[in-house]
């Protein structure tokens, strides 16, 4: 292969007036290795700028961050979480900070709770849960 690339090579520099030409060929295949190579850089850099910048979705994430954005303590974050088990298939957790219809109060089995609930319903959308706003 090498003796092949060599005897063309050494061909092409015997033809008349081959070193008289203001174009020489080996410049084209050096720009075309070098263009191939920005390119493949530019590939490159552009799917690690696309990959750092990909959305992300994660419910989880979301709930604790809008928990963590109200202020609520461990204790209400505790009782608001028992809401997500009871919401529709599908639903994402956040969907209790932002729709008062998603808080299921019928599913509420201990009494002692709905006070602690009412207090956490205003303190999240700002009026209780009655939906009568002052």
């Amino acid at each position: 292969m090498t003796n092949a690339v060599t005897i063309c090579l050494l061909a092409i520099q015997r033809i008349e007036g081959y070193d008289r030409l203001i174009f020489k060929w080996w410049w084209l295949g050096l720009a075309v290795v070098a263009l191939m190579i920005l390119l493949a850089c530019w590939q490159a850099i552009l799917q690690v700028v696309l990959w750092w910048q990909k959305p992300t979705f994660n419910p989880e994430r979301l709930f604790s961050r809008l928990a963590s954005l109200h202020q609520l303590s461990r204790q209400e974050r505790v009782l608001i979480a028992g809401f997500t088990t009871n919401l529709k298939r599908g639903l994402p957790p956040a969907i209790l900070f932002a729709d008062p219809s998603s808080w299921e109060w019928s599913r509420i089995e201990d009494p002692n709770v709905i006070p602690l609930l009412e207090k956490l319903h205003l303190k999240i959308f700002g009026f209780p849960r009655d939906g009568k706003a002052d």
